[in-house]
């Protein structure tokens, strides 16, 4: 005879008090805290930026590319802040990895539609060097995972990345753009030729320095002169 049981879904709402004086309502799945919100905050970022490169507004779109960037670029460092358990900290591992592969690998390849679609040439070029780019973030990522998570049975700190971090096309992308329309590039050709070159280094055994501290504020404020030809730069 088959079981005819019924199977429900029930959300359980339980309290915990951690001893910090505070009640907490766990009502959803994960590890939430002020640790991962920056992560959550360079989501939303991308999200709002690949909106605005669907409806055309690609200056926007590069804008809140580097916004993403910023938020990511800071989000380790407030994590360190807290003191967490090994299951926190391998949420905090495979929620940074998931974001950033919608952050820096959809988003870019978003942003290289619209520049496709405002041209409209050589889509199954286009399509083939924007699946390779998401394909070799990927692969960047999956492997940074995996040494993050060697790492952290062994309390060691990284020292330096394999392969060019997908993070830096927050910085990268806006600048090829800048300087496509200053000296009057074909952004549509420099684009995906650029995003080729990029996905190479995703996944090349060069060891990259990781940066630390004040070397992550410089990185951020490199990034000031491309927000601000952005910005105003139709208006020169």
């Amino acid at each position: 005879m088959p079981d005819h049981r019924s199977y429900v879904i029930i959300l359980t709402l339980n309290i915990t008090d951690r001893g910090d004086g505070v009640r907490r309502l766990n009502a959803i799945v994960g590890y939430h805290g002020y640790w991962v919100l920056l992560t959550y905050f360079a989501l939303i970022s991308a999200v709002f930026g690949m909106c605005f490169a669907l409806t055309g507004n690609l200056r926007l779109a590069l804008i809140f590319l580097m916004i993403s960037g910023v938020f990511d670029a800071f989000d380790g460092s407030v994590a360190s802040l807290k003191e967490r358990t090994d299951r926190e900290k391998s949420y905090g591992i495979q929620l940074d990895s998931l974001a950033d592969i919608v952050n820096f690998g959809v988003f870019p390849v978003i942003i290289g539609f619209t520049i496709w679609h405002n041209h409209s040439s050589h889509l199954l070029i286009h399509a083939a060097v924007f699946s390779l780019y998401v394909l070799a973030a990927l692969i960047r990522l999956a492997h940074f995972n995996v040494i993050e998570i060697e790492l952290q049975g062994t309390k060691e700190k990284r020292k330096y990345y394999e392969g060019l971090p997908v993070t830096s096309v927050a910085l990268i992308i806006p600048f090829i753009y800048s300087v496509c329309d200053i000296f009057s590039f074909s952004l549509p050709v420099i684009y995906p030729i650029s995003l080729f070159v990029i996905a190479l280094a995703f996944v090349l055994r060069i060891r990259i320095p990781k940066p630390r501290g004040y070397a992550i504020l410089i990185l951020c404020l490199a990034g000031i002169p491309a927000v601000a030809y952005i910005l105003i730069g139709k208006y020169l």
